[in-house]
C-alpha cells in the first residue's frame, strides 16, 4: 500500500514542479499570459506602451515587399506608372484615415473586435468575429507568399514558394507567441533595414524603369474602370488593417492623447505604404522596355523584379533580397497575433481558450492555406484584396454611425458591459446592415471571377463595390438601428 501511495503522490509533485517551471520561463521571457480582457486604467502604470510605438509598429508592418507587390498591380491592369503614383498617393491619403482613427480605440483598454460589440450588438458582432479570422489568416497567406516569391527568386527556384511560406509563417508564430511587449520592442527597429534595401532597389533599378503606357486602353471609359479597380485595391490595403489597429495600444497610458495615436497611426501606415507601393509601380514599369524583366515577372513576381532590380549590386543584392523576404515577418504578425484575439470573441468560452494555443491555431491554419494558394498567386492577391475590402467598408461604417449617430461620442460607452450580454443589443440591426452591403458589394464588384452589374456599366467593369457597400450598409444601418433601439431599448 506504500508503494502504491508513492506513485500516487509523485505525479501531484510532478505537476507542481512543472507548473513552477512554465511561469519561471513565461516570466523570464516576459511571454504575454492574457487575452481580450479589458486592460484598466490601474493596469496601465506598468509595462506600458509608448506612443510612438504606434508609429514605429505599422512602419515595421508595412515596409514589407507585399507593399511592392500591391503597387504593382496597376501596371498589369495597363496603367503607366504616373498614373499609379497618383492613384497611390491620392488614396492613400484619405484611406489611411480610418485605420489611424479606429487606432484611438485601444485607449478604451478594449481590442477592436471586442469594441465592435457596441455597434454590431453582442451576438451580430460574430459576424465580425468571423470575417475578422478569415481576413487575417487570407493576409498571413498572401503576405508570406510576397516573401516566399523573393526566397524562390533568389534560389532560382531551389526554394519552392510553399517552403517560403513555412519559413515566414514559422517564425511569426514565434515572436507571436511572445507577445506585445516583444513585438513592440522588436518593431521599434526592424522597419529599418527594408528601408535601406527599398533604397537601394531604387537607385540600381532606376534606368530600367519606364513612364510608358503598358498596354493602350480601347477607351476612355476602359481607363476609367482600370483607374477605379486599381483604386479599389490601394484601398482595401489600407483599410485591412482596420480591424486590428486598436489592439496595439490597449496598454497605452490612460492619459495618452487619441490625437498622438491617430498622428503616429497614420504616419506609420501612410509613409511606408506610399513608398513602397510607388517603389512597386516604378518596378514593374521595367517590364515595358526589358523583356528580361517581363519573364521574371512572369516567373516569380514582385520576387523576380527585385532580383532584376539588384542584380547590379552582385552579391550584395543577394543579401538585400533575403532581407527583403524576411520583411513579410512583421509584415504578418498583426494578422498571427491579432487572430487569436478575434478568435476568443466567440463568448465566453472562447476567452478561457489560451492566446499561445489560438495563436499556434492560426498559423496552422494560414500555412496550409498560403501553401494552397501560392500556386495562383496574382488572381488570389487580386481577388482578396478586392473582396476583403467590402467586409472591412461595412465594419469600419457601422462602427462610425454608432459612434455618431447613436452613442454621440466618447461618453456613451459603458465599458464595463463588454462581456455581458444583458448590457448589449443582440444586433439585428447590425446583422440587417450587412446583408445590405454586401447587396451593394455584389452589385459593384469586379473581381477575376465575376463583374456586378453596375461594375459593368464602365468600360470593361470597374470595381465599385466599395463606395456601393458603404452606401447600402450605412444607410440601412440608420433605420434599422434606430427600429432596434425603439423595441429593444438599446
Amino acid at each position: 500500500m506504500g508503494q502504491i501511495s508513492d506513485i500516487h503522490e509523485k505525479p501531484a509533485s510532478s505537476i507542481e514542479t512543472d507548473e513552477k517551471t512554465s511561469s519561471t520561463w513565461i516570466q523570464t521571457l516576459s511571454i504575454e499570459t492574457g487575452g481580450i480582457e479589458r486592460v484598466t486604467p490601474d493596469q496601465r502604470q506598468e509595462n506600458v506602451t509608448h506612443f510612438w510605438n504606434a508609429c514605429t509598429f505599422w512602419l515595421s508592418a508595412n515596409m514589407a515587399v507585399a507593399t511592392i507587390t500591391t503597387g504593382a498591380l496597376g501596371g498589369p491592369m495597363g496603367l503607366e506608372f504616373w498614373d499609379s503614383f497618383i492613384v497611390i498617393l491620392v488614396v492613400n491619403l484619405f484611406s489611411v484615415l480610418l485605420p489611424a482613427w479606429t487606432a484611438a480605440f485601444g485607449l478604451t483598454g478594449l481590442r477592436m473586435t471586442t469594441f465592435s460589440r457596441y455597434s454590431f450588438g453582442y451576438w451580430g458582432n460574430l459576424l465580425v468575429v468571423v470575417f475578422s479570422m478569415v481576413a487575417t489568416t487570407g493576409w498571413n497567406a498572401i503576405n508570406s507568399i510576397s516573401g516566399a516569391v523573393v526566397i524562390n527568386a533568389l534560389s532560382d527556384g531551389r526554394c519552392p514558394t510553399w517552403a517560403g511560406v513555412i519559413i515566414i509563417c514559422t517564425v511569426v508564430w514565434i515572436l507571436c507567441v511572445l507577445g506585445i511587449n516583444w513585438i513592440h520592442k522588436i518593431d521599434t527597429f526592424i522597419w529599418i533595414p527594408p528601408l535601406i534595401v527599398w533604397c537601394v532597389t531604387a537607385g540600381t533599378g532606376a534606368s530600367h524603369f519606364s513612364s510608358a503606357q503598358p498596354k493602350e486602353f480601347k477607351s476612355s471609359e476602359d481607363r476609367a474602370a482600370a483607374i477605379l479597380s486599381f483604386m479599389a485595391i490601394i484601398f482595401s490595403f489600407a483599410v485591412s488593417w482596420v480591424n486590428c489597429a486598436a489592439d496595439y495600444n490597449v496598454r497605452m497610458p490612460i492619459n495618452t492623447s487619441r490625437a498622438r495615436i491617430f498622428g503616429a497611426t497614420y504616419v506609420g501606415i501612410f509613409a511606408p505604404s506610399v513608398l513602397v507601393q510607388t517603389l512597386g509601380a516604378a518596378l514593374y514599369s521595367g517590364t515595358i522596355h526589358r523583356p528580361e524583366w517581363k519573364a521574371a515577372y512572369a516567373s516569380a513576381g514582385a520576387g523576380g523584379l527585385l532580383k532584376m532590380a539588384l542584380e547590379p549590386a552582385g552579391g550584395f543584392g543577394k543579401f538585400l533580397m533575403v532581407i527583403a523576404a524576411l520583411s513579410s515577418i512583421p509584415n504578418n504578425i498583426p494578422n498571427n497575433y491579432s487572430f487569436a484575439l478575434h478568435a476568443q470573441n466567440f463568448g465566453p468560452w472562447a476567452v478561457r481558450i489560451p492566446r499561445i494555443a489560438l495563436v499556434t491555431f492560426g498559423f496552422v491554419v494560414s500555412v496550409i492555406v498560403g501553401c494552397c494558394a501560392a500556386q495562383y498567386f496574382k488572381d488570389t492577391l487580386q481577388t482578396f484584396l478586392s473582396v476583403i475590402g467590402y467586409w472591412t467598408v461595412i465594419h469600419i461604417v457601422l462602427v462610425v454611425v454608432e459612434h455618431v449617430v447613436f452613442r454621440r461620442g466618447w461618453q456613451g460607452y459603458d465599458l464595463d458591459a463588454w462581456d455581458d450580454p444583458a448590457k448589449m443589443h443582440f444586433g439585428w440591426s447590425a446583422i440587417g446592415a450587412f446583408a445590405a452591403g454586401f447587396v451593394g458589394a455584389a452589385l459593384g464588384m469586379k473581381v477575376a471571377w465575376y463583374v456586378g452589374p453596375i461594375a459593368g456599366l464602365i468600360g470593361n467593369g470597374a470595381n465599385i463595390g466599395h463606395e456601393l457597400t458603404g452606401a447600402f450598409s450605412g444607410i440601412a444601418f440608420v433605420g434599422l438601428r434606430w427600429a432596434e433601439k425603439r423595441v429593444c431599448g438599446m
